[in-house]
């Protein structure tokens, strides 16, 4: 059981920081665009937002596997 909240813990770890990065790089193209539609604005806003919410989530599962594996 051990291992596998580690496993679980890290896997969502990693997957956290791509979403995150992901958002990030969805925020750096909402600011630095030069030319686009309302629409494209929108959407860039729209996906930082939610994957930063996702990056958050999965965040915390990983913190919770940790910390159960720790009391085991």
């Amino acid at each position: 059981m051990k291992i596998f909240l580690l496993t679980v813990g890290i896997v969502l770890a990693v997957a956290c920081v791509l979403s995150a990065l992901y958002a990030a790089l969805n925020l750096y193209g909402y600011y630095h665009m030069l030319d686009g539609s309302a629409e494209h604005y929108k959407n860039l806003h729209k996906r930082a937002i939610t994957f930063f919410i996702i990056a958050v989530v999965l965040l915390i599962i990983s913190v919770t596997c940790f910390i159960i594996r720790a009391k085991i």
